[in-house]
This record gives C-alpha cells, structure tokens and sequence, in this order.
C-alpha cells in the first residue's frame, strides 16, 4: 500500500509539472481544476476563478451590423448593463464615427473623447466615462481615422496607454460602424471576436449576410455570432437566424452561432427618447429580457483555446488594428 501511494503520489507531481508548463492564459469562464492524488482532474466552485485567472486580458468584442438603424448601438449598452449586472467588468467604446451616440443613450456628456487621446493631450484615464453598473465608456468621435495614421511611437503611447483597462474590464465592447467601410473591418479582424445584429427586414438580412461574407473573405477565423433583433417571437428569430447560420455554412464554409434574439418592446423607443438603457428602465420587459439571456450565453461562451490564447486583450487588439 505504501508502494502504491508513493507512485500515486509521484504521478500526480509530474501532472502538475506539465501542466505549470502549460499556457498561463486559461478560460475565466471554465471551472478550474485540482488533480487528486490519483492523478485524476476534478472541477472546483466558480469563487475560485480568480485564483489560476493568472492574466488580466480583457475579452475585446466588436459589435457591428450591415447597415444602420438595426439598434445596433441600443445593444451594446443594454448588453454591457447586462453583462455588468453579472459581476462583469465592462468596458464600452464608441467607434462609430458616422454616428456615435453611446453617450446619448446613457444620458452622459463627454467633456473629452478619442480625439483628445489621439492629439496627446489626455489618457484614457481621463477620458472615459462612468455608466451604470460601474460600465466604462471611451467616446469615440472624431479620433476613429487619424488612429491609422499615427506614428509608430503614438501608436505604441496609446497601446500602453489602454493596456492599463486590461485590469479593469473583463470584457471591452466596440460600438462600430454599421456597413463593410474600413474602419468598420478593421475593428472586426483585430478583436477576433464579432456580433453581427440584424433584424428581420430583408435589406437588414442580406446586408448582414454581406459583411459576415467579406469579414470570411479576410480572414475565416473570426469567432461570429449572430443576433436578431425586433422580431415578433421566438419562432421568427430562430427562423432568421437559422437561414443566416444555412447560408454562411452552405457558401462561405463558415460556421456562426446564434446568440439569441431580441423581441419587438415599445420600452426600447420609450428609453431611447428618455436617455435611459431599456434593461434599467424597463427591467421586467421583453427586450431585457431577451438581453438578459444573451448576456448569459455571452457569459458561458468564451472562444476556443486559440482565440484565448491570440486574444492578447487590449495590446493585442490595438497592435492588430494598426497593423491593418
């Protein structure tokens, strides 16, 4: 019996030497481990996350559409709000250059933007702003273009420069543009990580299906998710999403995830001409609830090993997006 604890005990040491030889970036959102004396792994509670989460890289999502006035914009903040309310920290930025409004549908007044970050003469510290549920915004504005036309050395100024949020957002959410422009691209290929919202009109529908094509085109291991919003039931956005999900498959050997659906609500109208997010407003109504569950989809999906492994959170977004 001795003998064989002592081999026991010498297998679970050699486990534990190769796997401390593993990549130190490991999923916040899967269980850790222990190994057992008998070298077998068992999941522990979700409390202990935060003590093998041996990386701070924020989780860095762009959100963009096909074409304007899909809510685009009302689904990062109220998917933030949601997020947050799940013990996330969460980081929003505007780069919507044709139209940014996350400040509009929070309510808050920028003194500061991007632009002041891009000439210099402010952080990233001291332009971001508090949102409810301790959410962060970075206003994006006018500085979006001049970001491809720094110099190497202002380029690396502000990627050190938002390295910092790494340790305060778990994840980021970029408000892009809506379309196939560069700058709209450009945010897509260097977070890695996109939803594409669409709704059930059928311009809306093919738009979507237009960028998801030229974002494959580019590169086909973007990690996409699709979201289908003002529908009139479930059945409808399933139906949607289903004929996106078909079509990317068949054509573009592509496969995308549905990550829900949000329903037709007149509290999103309500909250809009109030300057107030739908989710906080309007907590019991349909469109937070359906925010509320693809907020929890988001939650439990975290991309593969090697979106984790390449995620890289703030550097490597920003060093990809100045690369392009």
């Amino acid at each position: 019996m001795d003998d064989q604890a002592k081999k026991l005990r010498e297998l679970a040491q050699r486990i534990r030497e190769e796997r401390g030889r593993e990549s130190l970036i490991i999923d916040p959102i899967k269980k850790p481990e222990k190994i057992l004396l008998d070298g077998s792994i068992t999941p522990e509670t979700k409390n202990q996350d935060s003590l093998i989460h041996r990386t701070n890289n924020t989780r860095i999502i762009a959100i963009s559409s096909g074409k304007g006035g899909v809510g685009k914009s009302n689904l990062v903040v109220n998917l933030g709000i949601a997020l947050a309310m799940r013990s996330k920290k969460v980081a929003i930025l505007d780069a919507d250059l044709g139209l940014a409004n996350i400040d509009v549908l929070l309510g808050i007044n920028p003194k500061y933007n991007l632009q002041h970050l891009v000439d210099g003469k402010k952080t990233v510290h001291e332009i971001l702003l508090d949102g409810p549920h301790a959410i962060k915004v970075v206003p994006g504005g006018s500085g979006i273009p001049e970001l491809a036309n720094l110099s190497d050395d202002k380029q690396q100024k502000i990627i050190e420069d938002f390295v910092e949020l790494d340790s305060e957002a778990d994840i980021a959410l970029i408000d892009t543009g809506a379309g196939i422009s560069k700058n709209v691209i450009a945010f897509i290929l260097a977070a890695r990580e996109a939803i594409i919202i669409t709704t059930p009109e059928p311009t809306a529908i093919t738009d979507a299906y237009g960028l998801i094509k030229v974002i494959t085109q580019r590169d086909i291991d973007v990690d996409m998710k699709i979201v289908v919003n003002m529908v009139s039931s479930e059945k409808e956005g399933q139906e949607i999403a289903g004929r996106i999900v078909i079509a990317t498959r068949q054509f573009l050997n592509k496969r995308i995830e549905v990550l829900g659906y949000i329903t037709s609500d007149g509290s999103v109208n309500a909250s809009v001409r109030r300057q107030k997010p739908f989710i906080l407003e309007y907590p019991g109504a349909r469109a937070s609830r359906c925010i509320k569950q693809i907020a929890a989809s988001l939650d439990i999906t975290n991309g593969d090993d090697m979106h984790l492994a390449n995620r890289n959170g703030f550097r490597g977004f920003l060093s990809r997006l100045f690369e392009r």
